[in-house]
């Protein structure tokens, strides 16, 4: 187009002497340069196209890492929440159960503590006869020590 229409610049260099065939060496070079411009444009294209895919894939692995991680979490945190859940109803079935025997260790101890109290009583009843035997022969023995050494002096 601009060999049809030359420039002002291009005129001034026809004007200097500058040959129509050097001019279109020089254009022929400029449209190398140009063309050698888009192919690395169109390289430089496909290369940040690829490093976007890459990119891509990678925040796509990294999301999926993430979205397995968050999964295996749920999974121990809902395993330990089942794991937890029955501890506390073992626990509550345990302390049931304790309360249970700590009730009837109460009951035990409480008849234990009446048969203590009666065996006293009952000793204590049986005791009677034999303290007074047990006194009217003490009473007795020092009667007879008594009338020996009053015997004796």
């Amino acid at each position: 187009f601009s060999i049809l229409f030359p420039t002002r610049r291009e005129m001034d260099r026809i004007a200097t002497g500058e040959s129509l065939s050097s001019l279109r060496k020089r254009l022929a070079h400029k449209h190398e340069l140009t063309e050698a411009t888009r192919r690395d444009a169109s390289k430089v294209k496909a290369q940040i196209s690829g490093l976007r895919a890459m990119q891509k894939s990678a925040d796509e692995a990294a999301k999926a890492d993430f979205m397995r991680d968050i999964a295996s979490i749920r999974r121990q945190t809902d395993e330990a929440r089942i794991q937890l859940e029955e501890r506390r109803r073992k626990a509550d079935e345990k302390e049931a159960s304790l309360a249970e025997v700590r009730a009837q260790l109460d009951e035990l101890q409480a008849r234990k503590r009446e048969k203590m109290r009666e065996a006293r009583e009952q000793r204590e009843a049986r005791l009677v006869p034999l303290r007074g035997e047990n006194e009217r022969l003490y009473n007795k023995l020092m009667a007879a020590e008594k009338d020996q050494y009053n015997t004796h002096t």
